[in-house]
């Protein structure tokens, strides 16, 4: 039957969730089976991390790939913090960047001094909020954009997006609890990055500040993606993904020849230890924090 076919079409390139314990944490999680020196890891800021389905796919092919969100008992600010820390803690990730959105960039910036994360990418960072909606508005707000997508899409999504866009990013995004997501909102504010990261901002989103976006990324780099909303990685998920790719491309050159400087001194130590000058060398060993 022809439903059942587009179904299929539909289904075709989702990748799959399955809930595990990582360290203490019990996580709904995606880890892809490609082993790499470099983790790509993104961190949903309290949404549903099935909105990163197309990064997930896309990375996924040359990286080791991970998105995440806690169980439902602990998705607060906190919970998600803790989760991405078992990730980060766990020994095969060792060069990771950290990805996330609005909500979720001053959570990963508060990993940015870790030894294994060697970057993060901020999605249209704003100075934050100065209130909140009411739970009752809130959810009626949620209730009216999942009912009429036109009116999310006038919100949050370029002018130039298609409809069906819209329509299927309110089908699929999934808000935690109220008082959870509340917990991200009042946390959002981004601070200024380094050298080593990236600032992803949308030229039509309305709901941050382009003139903030560059006086924070003044360190380090700024993409920007015209015809974009506030969720720029569902809406233009390919220049998304370039912008994305050819930073961690930079990265990934830059920490190359980190290494074989390393592994240069590590050769030349050996060579005095085969001449009995020093101690064997030992490598250093991933301490969890």
């Amino acid at each position: 039957m022809k439903w059942i076919k587009a179904l299929e079409v539909n289904l075709i390139g989702i990748v799959q969730f399955s809930t595990r314990k990582v360290g203490e944490e019990n996580l709904h999680i995606y880890e892809s089976d490609l082993e790499s020196r470099i983790s790509v890891i993104f961190a949903p800021g309290g949404l549903n991390p099935e909105l990163w389905n197309q990064q997930l796919r896309y990375f996924s092919r040359n990286f080791h790939t991970i998105s995440f969100r806690p169980t439902v008992s602990y998705r607060n600010f906190k919970g998600e913090k803790s989760g991405l820390k078992a990730i980060l803690n766990q020994n095969h990730v060792t060069d990771a960047v950290l990805v996330s959105n609005m909500t979720g960039n001053s959570l990963i910036q508060s990993f940015a001094d870790r030894e294994d994360v060697i970057s993060t990418v901020l999605t249209n960072p704003r100075q934050g909020f100065n209130r909140f909606p009411q739970r009752r508005i809130m959810k009626a707000l949620y209730s009216l954009g999942k009912f009429k997508p036109k009116i999310a899409g006038k919100l949050l999504f370029s002018k130039k997006t298609n409809y069906s866009t819209v329509k299927q990013f309110m089908n699929t995004l999934r808000l935690p609890d109220y008082e959870d997501f509340k917990t991200f909102i009042e946390r959002c504010e981004a601070s200024k990055i380094s050298e080593n990261s990236l600032v992803i901002a949308s030229a039509d989103d309305r709901l941050s500040d382009m003139d903030y976006a560059k006086r924070i990324a003044s360190k380090g780099s700024l993409s920007v993606l015209n015809q974009a909303g506030t969720f720029s990685y569902y809406e233009k998920p390919q220049d998304f993904n370039k912008a994305l790719l050819d930073f961690i491309k930079t990265i990934k050159d830059s920490t190359d020849n980190k290494n074989q400087i390393n592994m240069s001194l590590k050769d030349f130590q050996t060579q005095k230890n085969q001449n009995g000058e020093t101690k064997g060398y030992k490598p250093k060993q991933k301490v969890r924090v």
